[in-house]
């Protein structure tokens, strides 16, 4: 029987926040590319889980963050660590993302949870979420490939990065260099060049 990721990570909520709280991976990564944002810039954190660690560099970097997760078990700790973080429990399928535009969205481990049709809807909505000059991070891995995630069991995907790239541009916008990080994941970092709407 098929699970979809947001009803998996509900499940599995205390253990994936046990384990996220205790890592830093990541971390590093998240925080120098920080550095190039614009001070106070407008932060949507997709999947956010209970903020560790990558909420509390955005929140440390100046940013100002509105965050959002499938996961009703994992925002209600969210919302105890970062009260003045504004919260929506919702799949991103099926978001409005706050009815606002963002400078920065950021996605850590949840691209590849989606199917090949939801991640490139999920990029063309964030092209028109994005002001003009916006970021676009997100993590998966560079190569075409499938695996199971090792929290929930349930199957992942990566389009690659010829994909990625490709929808990216599509959405208008483009492909900056590329991060990695200690845990050897790899951030696709993307700008919004035109207007896409």
């Amino acid at each position: 029987m098929y699970t979809d990721s947001a009803t998996a990570y509900e499940a599995h909520a205390l253990a994936f926040m046990q384990a996220r709280d205790t890592s830093t991976i990541g971390a590093d990564v998240i925080k120098a590319w920080c550095v190039g944002l614009p001070p106070g810039a407008r932060v949507l954190e997709l999947a956010s889980g209970a903020g560790y660690p990558v909420t509390s560099v955005l929140t440390e970097a100046g940013l100002r963050v509105w965050a959002m997760d499938s996961s009703s078990t994992l925002l209600a700790e969210f919302a105890k660590r970062f009260p003045a973080v504004p919260v929506q429990c919702a799949k991103v399928q099926d978001s409005d993302f706050f009815g606002l535009e963002f400078d920065v969205v950021i996605a850590v481990g949840l691209m590849f949870l989606l199917s090949e049709a939801e991640q490139i809807a999920l990029i063309h909505r964030v092209g028109k979420l994005l002001a003009p000059g916006g970021r676009f991070l997100f993590t998966a891995p560079v190569a075409s490939c499938s695996w199971v995630d090792l929290t929930t069991g349930i199957p992942s995907l990566s389009l690659g990065r010829a994909v990625y790239e490709k929808s990216l541009n599509v959405a208008g916008m483009r492909l900056l260099p590329s991060r990695v990080d200690v845990g050897d994941n790899h951030y696709y970092d993307a700008e919004k060049i035109g207007d896409y709407n």
